[in-house]
């Protein structure tokens, strides 16, 4: 198994017919839970493969050629009883082979009342009884494994579940979007004339701790604005911190119009770089196959970094990175990241996806 650690396979029981996956949340985990998807189908090919997601997330695998059905959290407006109807839907389905990439105690229990004959989960103080295949959580500097890139290690989950072949090294994240929705987003927002290279910016942290302050991002941003366009991203509950990014700058940038995850892919696919913190539109930009540049904090470039293709991460020099706190009071890791550095990474980006598409 190229890229991860020796795994022993796991000694299933009976024929896998049925098999679940959850991965509720987040934006960027439903992504990287992909390459399994895809690994599991092409492992158990004659077996019905469902995916359990949050149904904010459900369009990012609407259209996911490996997943024959989606059934979803209810997040949006969740009424009495709707946790129950879902466990009982799919204590009906008869899985063979359940697979808990996400370790909640809800989804820990979810997986047990499904009655799988297979339950996978991680190995978690208080409902690791509730699998009975565990597997450890990969850490961070401060446990005792060194992380792999999230994706492999779903990977890696996998292949204890029965899968081999090449697909155990295919780390490439999958999202299919909307045709339709990419046409609208092309004419709603058109990609500047004589602009050179468009840049999208994305300043929002899901934690505080590993969001780069607005003022050294804005100043990075208006070293840019030689390089091409700027196009200022957000989705919900950003759109105030993209605002402040857009008025601490000098240079001109766009606002993004408000878009939903489907419009957002198209926006991201059309781009030729996005500046990002480790965060779920990162990915998603993967996903789409557009360049990204990634400021790093507390998060572990190993564990969230692609292995391949023109992505890069950069961090400051200083002792406690990937401590992986949600906040922080002094905030050195991302304050003392430079922005003159964080500009000459993004024009190398930028500079090398020309060259690429020249040749």
């Amino acid at each position: 198994m190229s890229g991860a650690r020796e795994a022993h396979e796991f000694a299933l029981r009976g024929p896998i017919r049925r098999i679940l996956v959850q991965r509720p949340r987040a934006l960027g985990d439903v992504l990287l839970t992909t390459p399994a998807l895809r690994a599991l189908r092409g492992g158990h090919p004659d077996a019905r493969l469902d995916l359990c997601v949050d149904d904010t997330l459900e369009p990012l695998v609407r259209r996911n050629p490996h997943v024959d059905r989606v059934w979803t959290y209810a997040r949006r407006a969740p009424r009495r009883g709707d946790g129950m109807r879902l466990v009982r839907a799919l204590r009906r389905q008869k899985y063979d082979l359940v697979v808990d990439l996400h370790g909640s105690p809800r989804t820990a229990w979810i997986a047990w009342w499904t009655g799988a004959a297979n339950r996978v989960g991680y190995a978690l103080r208080g409902r690791g009884r509730l699998y009975n295949f565990r597997v450890p959580r990969d850490t961070d500097r401060w446990g005792r494994r060194r992380p792999l890139y999230a994706a492999q290690t779903n990977l890696e989950i996998a292949a204890r579940c029965g899968v081999r072949g090449p697909s155990l090294s295919d780390t490439s994240l999958v999202y299919v979007g909307s045709r339709e929705v990419e046409a609208q987003s092309a004419a709603r927002l058109p990609r500047p004339r004589d602009a050179g290279a468009w840049i999208g910016l994305a300043p929002a942290g899901t934690w505080q701790a590993k969001t780069y302050p607005i003022e050294a991002f804005a100043a990075a941003a208006d070293r840019l604005a030689a390089h091409g366009a700027l196009l200022v991203l957000w989705g919900p509950g950003e759109k105030a911190r993209a605002e402040r990014l857009v008025q601490s700058m000098r240079a001109p940038a766009r606002l993004a119009p408000e878009t939903d995850l489907e419009e957002l892919a198209a926006v991201l696919g059309r781009l030729d770089l996005v500046i990002a913190n480790d965060s779920g539109v990162k990915h998603l930009a993967v996903a789409c196959g557009t360049p990204t540049l990634t400021l790093f904090g507390p998060t572990s470039p190993r564990a969230w970094m692609p292995q391949a293709g023109p992505h890069l991460g950069i961090r400051a020099r200083v002792p406690c990175l990937e401590c992986n706190l949600t906040r922080c009071a002094h905030h050195l890791c991302m304050r003392t990241l430079d922005p003159e550095w964080v500009a000459r990474c993004a024009a190398s980006l930028v500079s090398h996806a020309r060259r690429e598409a020249e040749t």
